[in-house]
């Protein structure tokens, strides 16, 4: 499918040029002779063919094109029409398939052959200059559209790569999980327990020679015990307070959530001012709660600070903790923490830091968006990019802006260096002020507004020549893309269509009172009428260009919204299959191991060593068959050296 679609365009392009070439000469009012059409024929079959290698090597591709394209511009008449512009088509393929560097020196080298190839056809002159500028408008549009195609495949591909790694999340995650709490219980709790076993049945067979080694032996079972049901405690009470019902609200849920941190001895201060629910809501708690988790683990006892707070159309979360008053277990739980507080952070559209406080402390601190759907995160625009892309706006603004206006000064013999400035500058500023159309857009059309009116100023105070004021017309490029601008990154995009209306009339308003200070037949009264026709169709034309942008974003807006749909979907159901693991496995060690390890440890006060070792033997065996059934494939988890002696 893929091989009929690359060829389908070249074929298209070859089949129907030549069966309009012999109409060209007649539709470009050239005369062109026999030889001349089947020249124009012979390079526009070569060139449509390499039109077919376009996705496969598009650099190679345009060379050829180019290459082909000249040869049969300069067998065939001035004007003449009679050539496939192929190359076209090849410069968009390697705008959207090569880097925007590589991108933009095939522009430059492509314009320079055009400009020495119109030099040979119309020598040097305002031919040649008028071809060259159209060259450049027509290549450095198609080029922008090649870029912004780029970097959509781009963000299609990056969203697409976010739902394989979440459903692969999604299908693994509770086998991670329980991996991660089966190493936990295997290195922190069943090493105590079978320490225990082994410490008692040593005594028992010493007991006879050596006595005091019974005592020992309770005294550190109890020790042990009462140390093994705390890390236990801990365990349980981190699987516990999991997530809640999704409609309970957040300060309810979070305000919980400290109460069961504070009995396990922390200091948890809460401070939530929104009261959310969904998936932002979700967001938040799965970051205040991994938080508290990492502070429990590693600063016990240290004074926790949760702030919670909803400005505009964020929620911003500070978890903050000093330094530990308890010994921390870092040993426990794996090291993705952050990771994960991150990923839940950006899945919301949102993004989360973290490092070490002032205090010697550690913070955490994320914002996320509110009121809308998530988005999928998308990388930051490389500074690079950002700069080609605004230098292509500039170039398609200032091209025709500068030209109209070097035409009509060349026009007029015999201007000092002073007024030729001021008539290029004039035409420069607005376009100029276009750089900040991305951040501040509305300020951007503020001020493009007031430059048109630098003309009729210049005008009526005889700092430049009446017969260069039509060259602000060539200027009407910059409103156009101010006002695409307002539509694709203003904040209301109702009120953006204002923008058009605006600049419009603005525009309209400024050319005639232009036209009042120049003399006329009609009087000062037909300039305003001239600029009231002029607003007449500049406006509706503007406010279509914000009409294109105005869909331009909702498209993208869409095409972000459903991927960010999925991506939340995938993420929520992760979490609950890691959740619904880490109930399983707290209620199997409620059941079986903590009940038995405090029978342990009340037989350890009471003397009683044969059944104590006993009671640490069944604990260590329920916590063999609670790992077994942690382990993903079914098979039972591998024993220690001292586990397979006492089993």
């Amino acid at each position: 499918m893929e091989h009929v679609r690359n060829w389908l365009l070249p074929i298209i392009l070859g089949i129907g040029w030549l069966a309009l070439l012999p109409f060209v000469p007649d539709i470009a009012d050239v005369p062109t002779n026999n030889v001349e059409l089947v020249a124009a024929g012979v390079a526009s079959v070569v060139a449509t063919i390499a039109l077919g290698f376009r996705r496969r090597a598009p650099l190679t591709t345009l060379v050829v094109t180019t290459a082909v394209v000249t040869v049969g511009y300069l067998a065939t008449p001035p004007n003449g029409l009679a050539v496939l512009p192929v190359e076209m088509v090849a410069l968009y393929s390697v705008a959207v398939r090569c880097r925007t560097v590589v991108s933009w020196r095939a522009l430059g080298v492509l314009i320079v052959v055009q400009t020495l190839t119109s030099m040979i056809i119309y020598g040097p002159g305002l031919d040649t200059v008028f071809e060259t500028i159209a060259n450049l408008i027509v290549y450095g549009v198609i080029l922008g559209g090649g870029q912004r195609r780029r970097r959509r495949l781009a963000a299609r591909d990056r969203a697409a790569q976010q739902v394989r790694d979440l459903e692969a999340r999604h299908l693994h995650g509770a086998a991670t999980e329980r991996r991660r709490l089966a190493r936990e219980l295997h290195d922190v709790s069943a090493h105590h327990l079978t320490s225990i076993v082994v410490t008692g049945t040593a005594a028992e067979r010493l007991a006879a020679t050596r006595p005091e080694l019974v005592t020992e032996a309770l005294s550190y079972a109890a020790n042990t015990g009462r140390e093994t049901l705390r890390s236990l405690h801990q365990l349980v009470a981190m699987l516990e307070t999991g997530e809640r019902e999704q409609s309970e609200p957040l300060n309810t849920r979070i305000t919980g959530l400290a109460d069961a941190f504070t009995r396990l001895g922390q200091q948890v201060v809460v401070d939530v001012t929104p009261d959310l629910t969904g998936q932002v809501a979700d967001a938040v708690f799965g970051i205040v709660r991994e938080s508290l988790t990492n502070t429990l683990r590693h600063a016990p006892g240290a004074a926790v600070r949760v702030l919670v707070t909803h400005a505009d159309d964020r929620v911003d979360v500070l978890v903050e903790n000093g330094q530990a008053t308890g010994t921390a277990t870092s040993g426990q739980g794996g090291q993705r923490g952050v990771a994960g507080m991150r990923d839940r952070a950006e899945a919301a559209g949102g993004t989360l830091t973290a490092g070490p406080g002032p205090d010697g402390g550690w913070r955490v601190r994320a914002s996320l968006p509110v009121g809308t759907a998530p988005i999928v995160p998308k990388p930051g625009v490389r500074w690079q990019e950002r700069w080609f892309a605004d230098f292509g706006v500039l170039v398609a603004v200032i091209i025709p802006a500068i030209g109209g206006t070097a035409g009509f000064i060349s026009d007029e013999p015999g201007l000092d260096t002073a007024t030729i400035s001021l008539a290029v500058l004039l035409a420069l500023i607005p376009c100029l002020i276009l750089l900040g159309r991305r951040d501040r857009p509305w300020t951007v059309v503020t001020g493009i507004a007031v430059a048109a009116w630098l003309w009729p100023l210049a005008i009526g105070l005889d700092w430049i020549p009446d017969p260069l004021a039509p060259s602000m017309a060539f200027g009407v490029f910059v409103p156009a893309a101010a006002v695409y601008a307002v539509a694709v990154y203003g904040r209301d995009l109702a009120v953006g269509a204002l923008s058009g209306v605006a600049l419009g009339a603005s525009a309209g308003l400024a050319a005639g009172v232009m036209l009042m200070y120049i003399p006329s037949e009609d009087g000062p009264g037909f300039g305003l009428f001239i600029g009231g026709v002029i607003a007449f169709f500049l406006i509706p034309a503007l406010v279509g260009v914000w009409a294109v942008g105005a869909l331009a974003r909702r498209k993208r807006q869409q095409r972000r919204d459903h991927t960010g749909e999925t991506l939340a979907r995938l993420v929520y159901a992760a979490e609950v299959g890691v959740h619904t693991e880490r109930q399983r496995i707290a209620a199997g060690l409620h059941h079986s191991v903590l009940t038995r390890t405090h029978t342990m440890i009340t037989l350890a006060e009471a003397g009683r060593l044969a059944d104590v070792t006993a009671e640490a033997r069944s604990a260590l065996t329920a916590m063999r068959e609670l790992l077994a059934t942690l382990d993903e494939d079914g098979t039972p988890a591998p024993r220690s050296p001292a586990e397979k002696e006492l089993s």
